[in-house]
């Protein structure tokens, strides 16, 4: 079965046809997700509902793979904000050990969106930037507003001169239909685009750019050791193969006490890869860290598998979304793969180097020109 076909799953759910109404709606499950919540509740913008196909949880809180801040702009940035930080560099694998990247040996080719992990990174609490607080609290604060639906389509209303304007409507595979006036969307947008239904709503340069955004899927394997195994600080590139193109698993490992956290991303196509595909992958990634490290055969570990539609992108177009006239709107985006409204005052200080940020500091960013 290949993935395409796995996404049309879907639980069998009883369509009953009801409406409702929510001022602001924030769609999105990640930690920026819990962040603009908790930031929008506090300035007293009105009523404001969560949009996710589940429960969150701590797990939300946590981004999936290798750290994502990376390059001499994101790092930068990170710094501008206050932040002490500590590079590491990247390492991959070949002739039975490791290389640094730029050196004699060559690594197998790389794929869409790995270059980015070869640069320099920095492992941060990334719940103490976003200054999260107690997040016990906030996550019975989120899921005491939250919407447990699944949408199947966006559509673009007409303004109406009504007490509650609606400007938008997510219809839910249940049958539920949420309105809203201001959507804040955290997912990539994209999937905005490949939902709504009325695509002439919006300009040729807005559907442009909705259209850059789109991605291979990302595939995260993450294991949770009971001890430390990996005694790796850079992050690590396994290859898929040594005879083919076929990508690498790239990983960071995170010590905490006494136990250790290895997090592992590759890309997979959604419409060339079936669910045996991705389980070689899986087993192809546990037998280069058997190789390396020896007690990977008798250690105990959790392992988590997640399977992500879409990735970060490593270059988002600004300024078509400038001329897409898209900020200043009804429609608010947020998040790893948002746009950044450069003239916003909180984000002009930054200067020329926002437009090369990207992964957790463009979210960062944009979260920041949201609420200027």
């Amino acid at each position: 079965m290949a993935y395409s076909d796995i996404l049309k799953l879907k639980k069998n759910e009883t369509k009953n046809e009801e409406r409702t109404y929510v001022q602001n709606l924030i769609v999105g499950s990640n930690i920026f997700t819990a962040s603009l919540f908790q930031k929008l509740s506090n300035n007293d913008i009105g009523e404001i509902k969560v949009l996710t196909e589940s429960k969150f949880s701590e797990e939300n809180f946590i981004s999936l793979g290798p750290s994502s801040i990376r390059g001499e702009s994101n790092i930068s940035l990170l710094k501008e904000l206050g932040s002490k930080v500590e590079a590491f560099n990247s390492v991959f694998y070949k002739d039975m050990k490791f290389h640094k990247f730029g050196s004699r040996s060559k690594p197998m080719k790389l794929l869409w969106g790995e270059e980015y992990f070869t640069q320099s990174s920095v492992k941060v609490d990334e719940r103490e930037i976003l200054k999260l607080g107690d997040t016990e609290e906030l996550l019975n604060l989120i899921n005491n507003n939250l919407l447990d639906l699944k949408i199947s389509s966006i559509e673009k209303l007409e303004s109406e001169e009504l007490i509650e304007k609606k400007e938008w409507a997510l219809h839910c595979t249940n049958g539920v239909v949420v309105e809203c006036e201001n959507l804040y969307w955290g997912e990539t947008p994209y999937l905005f685009l490949d939902l709504l239904s009325n695509k002439k709503a919006l300009s040729n340069e807005a559907i442009q750019f909705l259209e850059s955004t789109k991605t291979p899927c990302a595939l995260y394997v993450q294991f949770q050791f009971e001890e430390s195994l990996i005694d790796k600080k850079e992050t690590i590139f396994f290859p898929l193969s040594f005879t083919h193109d076929w990508g690498h698993f790239i990983g960071d490992v995170i010590n905490e006490n006494s136990e250790q956290t290895a997090r592992f991303v590759t890309y997979v196509d959604k419409d060339e890869s079936s669910e045996e595909d991705i389980s070689k992958k899986i087993r192809l990634l546990k037998k280069n860290i058997e190789k390396n490290f020896d007690k990977f055969k008798t250690i105990n570990f959790r392992e988590q598998v997640i399977l992500s539609e879409f990735a970060p992108c490593s270059k988002i177009d600004d300024q078509l979304v400038k001329e897409a006239d898209l900020f200043g709107g009804t429609l608010k985006f947020f998040s790893y793969n948002a746009p950044i409204d450069h003239s916003n005052n909180n984000i002009q200080k930054f200067g020329d180097s926002v437009g090369a940020s990207s992964h957790f500091v463009r979210g960062l960013l944009s979260e920041a020109a949201l609420l200027g």
